[in-house]
């Protein structure tokens, strides 16, 4: 039988388990396991026990300094100190502890290889007998296992990202995955080539965009381009929920939790184990949550409701919101923090009305869509609407238009659609015809087109996100034209 490679957090978590459970059976006050990083260096992978503490955690030793502990990791074999031994303390620089303190230490070995070492302390001294240290021995090896594998299976997933990254490079707009996702306009493409670049990677993605822009669509499209694509896909719109269950959506809740909880129900969080975890409207999640959330995106863990264990899941995290989140944490309705660590990785979907003819390929795509069911085989455009499907505002975006397409098809007979047809007569036109638009110099256009840009990015010019990408020019170019036409950054 094979045995999966484990995850990061699962190697993680491994160890906790077992130097817990090793508690129960040794006692000790400092359990630690030092991974071997390179052949002069010692750093600490986990650490456990009431004297444990941020220095241990981060602690490190140098080999080419420390010779006995490079001694006795040569020896291959655990090592009891006798109390009357004259030694330096392992973690000496930042931990003091009495004079013949009980002190075992395992060298950590997969085959011929070292791979760390094992301590536990005890203030007390006399704590350990040659049983124990023969029962560390055995303890040892299975650490050593975990080890190894879990860096066997970080390297694997590494050259996986790799590969996933390079084929969503390679990929063009009108294959595989892309094949539902239409638009050619350069504000959708740009957005979409972000799309390709983050899929590959296990960042935090915050999808910006009015409502029925395509968010969702968007977030599973990232989550089909990713290394998850296996895994589930778990959508929760935040906004959908009351108050009192949102926590319980999130994160699960045991049996008698509260009124109606008749049994232990997984959240969002653990159904999404090992794939993608979608937070639709993340400024509406309630305040009280928001810490709770954090919690969960920074170590991975947390608590079901009514419930004390912690519990671990490997997710990655889309959220998108219609809001100016930024606006929202100067007014205080959102946390700074959750905010920084959902937004490591910014895409703007542009309103349907800022994409040009990408209105029509849509209408196309919606009609095909329809002809393929046994309603509307005859089902068309007329071309005379065409004017009137991009000179229209299409307030409610993408949604909004193939609503209006499926009402139209109905209307029309499944035949011929017309104007009539897609816009009834309390329809407004707010954006007007080209026709009908005042006519202003080519500098007055692009400085109006510049300024909007970087109001929509915030005044920001490099990088992901930024008005250079989003109107697909190089940041040197951008500035050189905003110098031009004294355009000056708020």
């Amino acid at each position: 039988m094979d045995i999966p490679l484990l995850k990061g957090d699962s190697v993680e978590e491994l160890l906790d388990i077992i130097l817990k459970a090793l508690n129960d059976l040794v006692e000790y006050e400092l359990a630690v396991i030092l991974k071997l990083q390179d052949r002069q260096t010692l750093a600490v992978q986990k650490a456990s026990g009431p004297l444990s503490n941020k220095e241990i955690e981060h602690f490190k030793i140098d080999l080419s300094s420390r010779r006995d502990i490079a001694d006795m990791i040569a020896r291959r074999e655990p090592y009891l100190f006798p109390e009357e031994e004259d030694h330096v303390d392992t973690y000496q620089e930042v931990l003091d502890m009495p004079d013949g303190h009980s002190c075992l230490v395992a060298p950590l070995y997969f085959k011929e290889t070292p791979v760390g070492m094992l301590t536990l302390d005890h203030r007390v001294c006399r704590k350990y007998s040659p049983g124990i240290v023969r029962f560390i021995a055995s303890i040892s090896k299975l650490i050593s296992i975990i080890l190894t594998q879990g860096d066997t299976s970080r390297y694997l997933l590494e050259q996986q990202r790799l590969l996933t990254e390079e084929r969503n490079r390679l990929l063009r707009f009108e294959e595989g995955p892309f094949r539902d996702v239409i638009g050619r306009s350069p504000r959708w493409q740009a957005a979409m080539e972000s799309v390709k670049t983050v899929a590959g990677s296990n960042l935090a993605v915050l999808i910006q965009g009015e409502t029925g822009t395509g968010k969702e669509e968007a977030a599973r499209l990232i989550h089909r381009l990713s290394s998850r694509k296996d895994g589930p896909f778990i959508a929760l719109n935040c906004s959908a929920l009351s108050s009192g269950l949102t926590e319980s959506e999130l994160f699960g809740h045991e049996k008698g939790a509260f009124t109606g909880a008749t049994g232990r129900r997984k959240g969002r969080f653990e159904l999404a184990h090992g794939g993608t975890l979608f937070l639709d409207e993340i400024g509406d999640l309630p305040a009280d949550l928001q810490p709770k959330l954090l919690r969960a995106l920074q170590e991975g863990v947390f608590e079901r409701v009514g419930g004390e264990d912690p519990v671990h899941s490997d997710v990655r995290i889309i959220a998108a919101t219609h809001v100016d989140l930024r606006k929202a944490v100067e007014k205080r309705l959102f946390r700074e923090d959750l905010y920084y660590r959902l937004n490591v990785f910014p895409i703007f979907l542009p309103p349907l009305r800022e994409r040009g003819e990408d209105v029509l390929l849509l209408s196309e795509h919606f009609i095909n869509k329809l002809k393929k069911g046994e309603d509307y085989p005859q089902l068309k455009l007329d071309t005379g609407v065409a004017d009137d499907l991009v000179s229209y505002d299409w307030p409610g975006n993408v949604r909004q238009l193939y609503n209006f397409i499926r009402r139209a098809a109905l209307v029309s007979g499944g035949s011929v659609i017309k104007r009539e047809h897609l816009f009834p007569g309390d329809i407004v036109f707010s954006v007007p015809r080209l026709d009908a638009e005042p006519i202003v110099t080519l500098d007055r256009a692009v400085y109006r087109h510049i300024r909007m840009a970087l109001e929509r990015c915030q005044g920001k010019i490099y990088g992901t996100g930024g008005a250079a990408e989003l109107l697909g020019l190089k940041p040197s170019t951008l500035q050189s034209k905003m110098k031009k036409l004294g355009i000056v950054r708020k």
